[in-house]
């Protein structure tokens, strides 16, 4: 029963920030009635870890150097911060590193682990749903009620299409590998979740949401790709993707919005990046890179790249707390890469279609590490490589 506490305590605030709850709650409660489920949720957090403080095992290197980081980029953030004069909301800023503790002590467990990458998966493909339906009904979350015009991308809960995209493709994975069916009907179901993922990542029209899906494919499929099968497939896709893009183009049903989106992605995958738009990303990084320039050692302070609408995680590190903490973060993200490489085979390409879709987003989206639910898939990721580790260790 104890347990059974403690689980809740800490699943349910993942579960509601995963699904935006607070934000979509804004719709119907007043602004400190919001404020106060944040602290209750920030509270429930915090005491259930103390429910398995008891039972914790080693912590994983790779999430050790996620509290390593989050030192430096507070350390140095927080200084500069004081040095330019820069506000900075710091209760708000003790989430993340809440969810990392608390996770930190609940995933080390191997049992709470199992259970956590099927809450990661279930809640995700919740969302998935959720915008589905939102789609339908043409609610916008920015604009906080049904549209007037038909949507041209689905922003689902998070009322942003990438960062829906994003999601989506997690759920896709997670639910390609945790979940094994035993029987046809478990099959027929398995499948129709992989369908309604990928129907939500397509509605959300996603540039490099497609692409990294096509980059998901060749992972999880890497086994079909020896010498004789890559030219067969490679001559089906092309002739496919050419004769998609044609029907689509020619299409009545998409929006003009839509088909520009799909006609990046075409020039993305021909290597046309020159024609690609890139939706002001590019602008608001050139932006970002003069900040950074100006304050290259100790960075401009804690939040300053999302403030400025960088959209872009990893150069945000370094413009938020400095070249040390940006160099140190790219090295973490290389031990991912490094720890996902080494793991069996059967979870390898699982691990590795988790950290490109991650990463690459990182690129575009500015709130990757800020994002509790987030953190809580790289923490989950590092006690898997664990995980992986001590099951090398055994066979040895």
């Amino acid at each position: 029963m104890i347990k059974l506490i403690g689980k809740i305590c800490l699943l349910l605030p993942f579960i509601l920030s995963a699904l935006n709850i607070q934000n979509l709650a804004t719709l119907y409660l007043g602004e400190s009635t919001i404020r106060n489920i944040a602290y209750l949720n920030l509270g429930l957090v915090i005491l259930g870890m103390f429910f398995f403080l008891k039972e914790r095992k080693k912590t994983s290197h790779t999430v050790i150097l996620w509290f390593w980081f989050f030192g430096l980029y507070y350390t140095f953030g927080l200084l500069a911060n004081i040095i330019h004069g820069n506000p900075v909301e710091l209760l708000r800023h003790t989430i993340p590193l809440a969810y990392l503790l608390s996770f930190s002590i609940f995933l080390s467990i191997e049992d709470n682990h199992k259970l956590m990458g099927k809450v990661i998966a279930t809640t995700f493909f919740a969302g998935c749903i959720i915008l589905i339906i939102f789609n339908r009904l043409n609610f916008d979350l920015d604009h906080r009620s049904i549209y007037e015009y038909s949507l041209d991308r689905a922003g689902g809960v998070y009322g942003d299409a990438n960062q829906s995209a994003l999601v989506a493709l997690l759920t896709f994975v997670f639910i390609k590998y945790l979940f094994q069916p035993t029987n046809k009907f478990q099959k027929l179901l398995k499948f129709s979740a992989l369908m309604i993922t990928l129907y939500a990542l397509i509605l959300t029209f996603s540039k490099t949401g497609f692409v990294i899906f096509l980059i998901v494919l060749g992972l999880i499929y890497h086994k079909m790709f020896d010498p004789k099968r890559i030219l067969i497939t490679g001559v089906i896709l092309i002739f496919g993707l050419t004769s998609l893009f044609t029907f689509l183009m020619q299409s009545d049903f998409l929006s003009p919005v839509q088909k520009e989106r799909i006609l990046s992605i075409a020039n993305i995958l021909t290597f046309q990046t020159d024609k690609v738009d890139y939706s002001g990303r590019n602008v608001l990084l050139e932006n970002m890179m003069n900040y950074i320039y100006e304050n290259p050692i100790l960075g401009n302070g804690v939040n300053f790249s999302i403030s400025i609408h960088g959209h872009n995680t990893i150069m945000g590190v370094w413009a938020d707390a400095g070249i040390f903490t940006f160099l140190f973060f790219l090295t973490m993200l290389f031990r991912h890469f490094l720890m996902s490489m080494k793991s069996t085979s059967e979870n390898r390409y699982f691990l590795l279609s988790i950290f490109f879709i991650i990463t690459i987003y990182m690129l575009s989206l500015q709130s990757i590490i800020t994002e509790p639910y987030l953190l809580v898939v790289f923490v989950w990721m590092g006690y898997q490589y664990s995980i992986e580790n001590r099951l090398r260790a055994n066979v040895i």
